[in-house]
């Protein structure tokens, strides 16, 4: 078994992102960029009210602060977190942060292994339970959700918040009918005669309910959302998320799905892998950011290793997405049938690539087996008790789970990703001859350049100059910048500091507003609400010139971009796609700068 330490990208300080719309949420920054489980993170912005979630790769984090702030919201960090941007939704919206939130962790635990703690008998059926664990009814105690081999899910609550144990009877969810009555969840067509249920936990939309994507028997991923949060918080209602095509073209193959989420390539797009019958992994992405409906994912085929082969570790894998050890990279559980629970971990930053690290032991050697429990491994992880070490939970073929606490050398320290620079300060200030910027660091390792990016409308940024790092140095260091070429108006600015493995990391954003400059011409945009056509035109003293025409989604995305020699009489964007109803943002720059307006399509 081999031990590992990885690379965690994080700014020493706030991690910042700007708005699609000036109508929209905000996202300005987050505090601390780092942090164990179970701790608070304070994010600031504006518009931050009428809050309806956020979430951390699909994890839901619990808000302590009032969701009709403004200007901050308090969030925590949830037990089985990993290493990601988060997403806080609105009812005007969602936002991403900029950067990830890094996820600290008491031990790797990979040549430590895990030691046995204890079993969970699933009452309901006695065979083939697959765990997974999440706060159903928000009340901080765990649920521990059971998927059993009659397709149906059993809960067991936490007795006590941090308690190492659970009831000892079990409750059947629901789901609910279309005439409004209950029944027994269960995984069959029609509700019934189903058989191998392997749920997950999720809030896929951000609407502040839990999803459980559920795979089964024939290969179909499941998903149901709950009814509430409160009363009905064990009452879902079901949809068919994925159809897996793997079933018809080669039967049997893509049998017994489970599925497991988090956003592994840092797009702001979640990613859901299904294990299967074969061994393999199957990927689906979200096409949009909130997506939860089947036609609102692209299959993108079988995930691969560092050499390039489909990953297979063994029949009837189960995987789970986290940050095993806190390092800031994905790691990956697969559970098989033959009882073992082999570690996956990222190639590299935001890689869709994995590489295997070996099973999983109870003593640094043994394997880790449920072979003499009926065999099919189906793992789980959460920090149960709170003391900073990851529970990991295995169901099995007999029915019953196991459970297993990581652990840590006497001389393991607590696992803290270093900061490739700390930096001190990012600041700026107008002047007449230009926006001077400054920045100064407390020190840096393997730091390769500082790029200095603006933006016009801090939304699209593209560099402007390059500055040397220092590479590595234990003591304070100072930079600076003089923008000359500042266009007349506001100018976003930020620095995307690199290290010497191509690795990245983003500052805060400054806002410079800056008299001089050229002269501009402000864009005409009509009509503000549009069906079809939009039309585009400079004021009417305006000389013709080059410009470039930009419509952006409000989450930030381009849908649309054409250049064109813009004049005073009013032109028509040509090939404007069908646009979905909604806001919009035209960008249109010119020599003289760029201006961004709002506009709705109806």
């Amino acid at each position: 078994m081999q031990t590992f330490t990885k690379h965690l990208v994080a700014l020493g300080l706030l991690s910042f992102g700007l708005p699609a719309a000036a109508s929209a949420q905000t996202i300005l920054g987050f505090a601390p960029a780092q942090a164990a489980p179970g701790t608070t993170v304070t994010i600031t912005g504006t518009g931050l009210n009428n809050l309806r979630s956020v979430t951390l790769n699909g994890q839901p984090m619990k808000v302590i602060s009032s969701p009709t702030s403004t200007v901050s919201v308090q969030v925590v960090v949830p037990p089985a977190a990993a290493t990601g941007r988060m997403r806080l939704t609105t009812s005007t919206g969602s936002v991403l942060t900029a950067n990830k939130l890094g996820i600290q962790r008491q031990s790797s635990a990979v040549s430590y292994g895990f030691k046995t703690v204890g079993t969970i008998s699933a009452t309901a059926s006695s065979n083939y339970s697959t765990p997974t664990i999440g706060d159903l009814d928000r009340d901080d105690r765990l649920e521990l959700l059971v998927g059993q081999g009659d397709g149906t899910i059993i809960d067991y609550e936490q007795t006590a918040v941090k308690s190492t144990t659970f009831a000892t009877t079990g409750t059947l969810l629901k789901v609910r009918n279309t005439n409004g009555t209950q029944s027994t969840l269960n995984v069959g067509v029609n509700n019934s005669g189903g058989q191998f249920a392997k749920p997950t936990v999720a809030d896929l939309d951000g609407d502040g309910l839990l999803e459980l994507l559920v795979g089964e028997n024939t290969g179909t991923v499941l998903r149901y959302e709950q009814v509430d949060a409160t009363t009905n918080a064990l009452v879902f209602t079901r949809t068919l998320l994925f159809n897996n095509p793997y079933v018809t073209t080669t039967p049997g193959d893509g049998y017994y799905a489970r599925p497991t989420v988090a956003d592994m390539d840092n797009d702001g797009l979640l990613d859901v892998l299904v294990g299967s019958n074969d061994g393999k992994l199957h990927r689906y992405e979200q096409k949009t950011p909130g997506a939860a409906a089947m036609a609102d994912f692209t299959a993108l085929g079988l995930m691969k290793d560092d050499k390039g082969v489909a990953i297979d570790a063994g029949a009837v894998d189960k995987p789970l997405l986290t940050d095993y050890d806190g390092d800031g990279y994905l790691d990956m559980l697969l559970g098989n049938q033959a009882g073992t629970v082999v570690l996956y971990t990222q190639t590299g930053s935001d890689a869709v690539t994995f590489k295997s690290l070996g099973k999983l032991t109870t003593d640094g050697s043994t394997p880790l087996t449920m072979a003499g429990y009926g065999g099919y491994a189906a793992p789980a992880v959460t920090d149960l008790d709170g003391n900073g070490l990851l529970d990991l939970y295995v169901g099995n073929g007999n029915g019953t789970i196991y459970r297993y606490e990581q652990t840590q050398s006497a001389t393991a320290p607590v696992i803290v990703a270093p900061l490739p620079v700390v930096l001190v300060s990012f600041t700026g200030q107008a002047q007449r001859t230009g926006n001077q910027l400054a920045w100064a660091t407390a020190s840096e390792l393997n730091s390769a350049y500082f790029a200095v990016e603006r933006s016009a409308d801090g939304q699209a940024f593209s560099q402007i100059v390059q500055v040397a790092a220092a590479g590595n140095s234990a003591t304070a260091r100072t930079y600076s910048y003089l923008d000359a070429l500042a266009p007349a108006g506001t100018s976003y600015y930020r620095l995307r500091q690199v290290d010497q493995d191509g690795t990245v990391a983003y500052s805060p954003v400054v806002a410079l507003s800056c008299a001089q400059g050229l002269g501009e011409a402000k864009p005409q945009v009509y009509p503000t609400v549009f069906d079809a056509e939009l039309h585009v035109a400079l004021p009417g003293t305006s000389a013709p010139q080059s410009a470039t025409v930009a419509l952006l989604a409000a989450d930030g995305r381009p849908v649309y971009s054409q250049a064109l020699q813009l004049g005073a009489a009013p032109q028509a964007l040509a090939a404007l796609p069908t646009l979905a109803p909604g806001v919009y943002l035209l960008r249109v720059a010119t020599a003289a700068g760029a201006s961004t307006q709002r506009v709705v399509r109806q």
